[in-house]
């Protein structure tokens, strides 16, 4: 017999797995012509927004559809999600970003159901590898299979250690993407210099 998942609960998965659809910001253009808009201003526009709407809605005590219980009074997983992926835009490169992010998107859903049916954390852990190394190696980085392999493993228990913790002020989507991104800058010129 198939369980039945909730619609909110549902709701959250596919949010989470279309959300690096937020990666076409890459193919803006850096200047939109004669607007003279920049695409940063596009991204502050934006994640100012999503804030925006999350503080109105915590104080006015409005339920949002998705959102658990627990985020009624504090800041939303979508807003935390929001937060690391400009702070990733702003100060890391697209190289680590993408599969950074995409491995946030992607793993966190399979980590909470990894963790329900006893296959954790070896499923996500080989899930996120998977993803990270691919995604390094289709965006074309550049970086040797060597180069590639390390920041995979630098990058795959950085991001399940990220998840597994259990924050009450921060939410794992903004830790799963800014964490690795952090460590991923400091080791990634050493590796590519020696791989």
């Amino acid at each position: 017999m198939v369980e039945e998942v909730p619609a909110p609960h549902l709701f959250r998965r596919v949010f989470h797995l279309v959300s690096p659809v937020f990666l076409l910001y890459y193919w803006i253009p850096e200047d939109l012509g004669a607007t003279g808009i920049r695409r940063e201003a596009i991204l502050l526009l934006a994640v100012g927004t999503v804030l925006s709407v999350d503080i109105a809605r915590i104080a006015l005590r409005i339920p949002v559809f998705g959102l658990r219980k627990y985020e009624a009074g504090r800041v939303s997983a979508y807003a935390w999600g929001t937060i690391g992926l400009a702070l990733g835009f702003a100060f890391f490169p697209s190289v680590l970003v993408i599969p950074a992010f995409c491995g946030m998107a992607w793993i966190d859903p399979l980590c909470a159901w990894a963790r329900a049916t006893g296959r954790y954390p070896w499923l996500p852990a080989i899930g996120y590898a998977a993803v990270f190394a691919s995604l390094l190696w289709i965006t074309g980085s550049g970086l040797s299979p060597l180069a590639i392999l390390a920041l995979t493993a630098i990058a795959t228990p950085v991001a399940l250690l990220a998840e597994y913790g259990d924050f009450r002020f921060v939410d794992d989507d903004f830790l799963m993407t800014i964490v690795p991104l952090i460590v991923l800058a400091l080791v990634l010129g050493p590796i590519r210099a020696l791989l």
